[in-house]
């Protein structure tokens, strides 16, 4: 059969479950090939891009998560009335610091995109939206 040859765009939206490929070159059997001019990749129900397995590296938000809580909560014990002006100043120095340490780490992990694979194989359709024209093809 043919191949197709194409980009696809590497810069993914957080929750994006489709990957967007255009295709620009079809590889005919005979070694012949034609331009097809960046016509967009849909599966076979014929909406845009390919979705097949994601990643949304949820795992590693709630482990960023959980580790931002941990340091906002280790911070917040006080030794009661008894704490030194001293004490307080430093508690609550590191309670400032560990709380930007923990807003910083789950921004992180919230803009970590999604990894989408589609397998070789994947059934697509390549929609043409102009006529292509080729050549008489005898296998």
């Amino acid at each position: 059969g043919s191949r197709l040859i194409g980009v696809y765009d590497s810069v993914v939206a957080f929750g994006q479950k489709r990957a967007l490929l255009v295709w620009q070159r079809i590889l005919l059997p005979d070694g012949s090939s034609a331009e097809i001019d960046n016509l967009p990749a849909s599966d076979t129900a014929g909406y845009a891009g390919l979705e097949d397995k994601v990643d949304f590296h949820t795992w590693q938000m709630i482990k960023g998560v959980a580790l931002a809580t941990l340091l906002g909560v280790g911070t917040e014990f006080s030794l009661g009335e008894n704490e030194s002006d001293l004490v307080k100043a430093i508690r609550e120095s590191a309670q400032q610091n560990a709380s930007r340490a923990g807003q910083r780490i789950t921004e992180k992990n919230l803009n970590i995109q999604p990894t989408i694979v589609v397998r070789p194989g994947w059934p697509l359709r390549v929609i043409v939206h102009k006529d292509i024209v080729l050549r008489p093809y005898a296998s």
